[in-house]
């Protein structure tokens, strides 16, 4: 496989064009008209969502469809959430983009095995993109799948009517036209289009941060490499390998420290998102299956839930297990075979400054697997209280 950026994840270079994330983009009156129409049928969706719930949900006491109504509006936060840092940090983004692009090519000049190390990390990137295309295509796939399946079940009990693609009920002024076939059709299409683009910003957005940090573990990797038995050589050499060691660390540090920068608040939002949505739409699909209703659509989004909180969390885990790697292999290449002091001063600096692993922080904490359990646990406690709650 080529190692090229734009080939290697073009599946999230595409979704980012279609949504009008992509780095490169101009921001021009072009792209403002863009904006403007894509997302601003966006939010007419969701305060149809947000009307059902206060005119309907409330008042009926229909907990189950209030939660779903919940869970599709509160998409609707993320994904504008995504959208603003996508343009807030456009500047860094395209710069640790570059950053990727040059070290490709410079990979080009690399070993073998240096190349094989980039190139594994980058096909994790590029099986994560593909990851996350299949799941929300999955996801509008259900919605689409079960609006037909239902239509045809009503024309078999003899009670024929076209389902919409998401049952909203709309202002009466509307309401009362609802079967009229421009209506149907505008209303369909609406609510298909708030899956698409949400699908499109998902799957262009959220790789963007692991395939940054895949990266930063493939450099990292070959770190380890170059100082493995770095003592086997003699002073000269292992003084050059001393100097190279220190400045790809440094570089390391830099890169971890520019990602850390454009993701932060958003990993801090989207673990916040994950506690929340989570537990409402597992409640609202086991409160579904006790009235006899089954709402197979909203299985994706339990997994897109879980993917969300999951994805950063593992891949800066790898992050700090790599950095950890480095530190041990530090460690045991060999020094106290050599009684210069410079090199053991340096071997020293290395270590301390390694004691610190590199990692992507929220405002509040570093972003691990232990950080994500504490997620999972506030969303277990969160479903117990809605099950006091309404039961």
């Amino acid at each position: 496989m080529e190692l090229n950026f734009d080939k290697i994840f073009r599946i999230a270079i595409i979704s980012q064009k279609f949504s009008g994330t992509y780095p490169y983009t101009k921001r021009d009156k072009k792209w403002a008209t863009h904006f403007i129409l894509m997302h601003g049928e966006l939010t007419i969706i969701c305060m149809l969502f947000i009307y059902n719930i206060i005119e309907f949900d409330l008042k009926a006491a229909d907990y189950s469809q209030m939660c779903r109504n919940m869970c599709l509006s509160f998409v609707y936060l993320v994904i504008t959430l995504l959208y603003i840092n996508m343009l807030y940090y456009q500047s860094k983004l395209k710069m640790l983009i570059e950053t990727m692009k040059a070290e490709y090519e410079l990979a080009k000049t690399m070993s073998e095995e240096e190349q094989n190390v980039i190139l594994e990390y980058a096909k994790k990137g590029r099986w994560l993109c593909r990851a996350w295309a299949i799941l929300t295509t999955c996801g509008m796939a259900q919605f689409f799948l079960k609006s037909i399946v239902s239509t045809i079940y009503s024309a078999i009990q003899g009670n024929f009517r076209i389902v919409q693609y998401y049952e909203v009920i709309c202002p009466e002024v509307i309401e009362r036209h609802r079967n009229n076939p421009v209506i149907f059709i505008t209303l369909y299409f609406c609510t298909f289009f708030y899956s698409l683009y949400t699908s499109a910003l998902y799957t262009s957005v959220l790789p963007l941060g692991p395939i940054f940090l895949l990266h930063g573990c493939a450099k990292l990797e070959i770190v380890r490499l170059n100082i493995k038995n770095l003592f086997d050589n003699d002073d000269y050499v292992v003084q050059e390998r001393l100097k190279k060691t220190v400045l790809q660390m440094q570089d390391i540090y830099c890169y971890s420290h520019e990602i850390n920068e454009c993701f932060q608040i958003l990993y801090e939002f989207l673990l916040k998102a994950t506690s929340l949505v989570l537990p409402i739409t597992i409640f609202a699909v086991i409160q579904a299956l006790g009235r006899g209703q089954f709402i197979p659509e909203f299985f994706a989004f339990i997994f897109g839930a879980f993917m969300v909180g999951t994805t950063p969390c593992y891949y800066s885990n790898m992050l700090m297990e790599k950095s950890e790697d480095v530190r041990m292999t530090l460690y045991s290449c060999g020094w106290e075979t050599r009684f210069d002091l410079n090199t053991r001063k340096c071997i020293i600096l290395m270590l301390c400054r390694a004691l610190r692993p590199v990692s992507i922080r929220t405002i509040f904490r570093s972003v691990s697997l232990t950080t994500l359990t504490d997620v999972f646990q506030q969303a277990y406690a969160l479903f117990n209280l809605l099950n006091a709650v309404w039961n």
